[in-house]
């Protein structure tokens, strides 16, 4: 009679479970609405586009679960009112009913948003389960990790270090430095000017006299 037992206590606590989970899920839609559907669409491409990341899932309820990639933390489920639900693989006793709740088959659907990860077959407070047999890398595939396919951050060239041009001062004139060459030119055409000034005012001076005298020579005939 203690199987019968066991199983009928097994049951009832299924049952249970599963009208909790029918009741979350029509609280969750009726509160949700577009907001809802814009959340799990947000949370799934920002988890997708996380670190450490084996597979997100679109759930019942607009609920979005991530499965980590690193060995035992498991499941982390986002809800529209901004609960968060930390699963990990442990045993169902540990894992408290919300958990199990979630953790049920068909909860979330076998395709992933990103990534992959086994779905679970079975009921995690049964036998053969990760959570009964401690297989805390059941969740994960080697090489089908989500953060896996994250694009590599382009390398930023360091830039070269500024060095300032040495100025050429051989191509550089100094406007105030004047040749000398080009002074003693200058005084030079100044005496030559002078000098041809000089020599026709002399010209005129004696053409000037020689008219004078002239004129007095023919007075003195007459």
């Amino acid at each position: 009679m203690g199987w019968v037992r066991n199983n009928a206590l097994l049951m009832l606590f299924m049952l249970s479970v599963s009208f909790a989970t029918v009741i979350e899920v029509g609280e969750s839609v009726a509160e949700s609405g577009d907001a809802g559907a814009r959340f799990v669409n947000v949370t799934a491409e920002d988890m997708c586009n996380g670190q450490n990341v084996q597979a997100v899932y679109k759930c019942l309820g607009n609920i979005v679960r991530v499965v980590s990639s690193v060995p035992g933390e498991g499941s982390t489920f986002y809800k529209p009112e901004g609960k968060v639900v930390y699963c990990p693989v442990v045993e169902p006793t540990d894992m408290g009913a919300e958990c199990l709740q979630m953790m049920t088959p068909n909860y979330c659907p076998i395709e992933a948003e990103c990534g992959a990860s086994p779905a679970p077959e079975v009921f995690p407070g049964q036998n053969d389960t990760p959570e009964q047999t401690g297989d805390i890398d059941y969740y994960i595939i080697e090489g089908e990790a989500a953060s896996d396919t994250l694009a590599d951050e382009p390398e930023v060239p360091e830039p070269e270090p500024y060095i300032p041009r040495k100025r050429d001062v051989t191509n550089v004139s100094n406007e105030m430095d004047i040749p000398a060459n080009t002074a003693a030119s200058s005084v030079d055409g100044m005496f030559g000017y002078l000098f041809y000034v000089v020599l026709l005012l002399g010209l005129g001076a004696i053409g000037l006299l020689f008219l004078l005298f002239k004129n007095t020579l023919a007075e003195e005939e007459f």
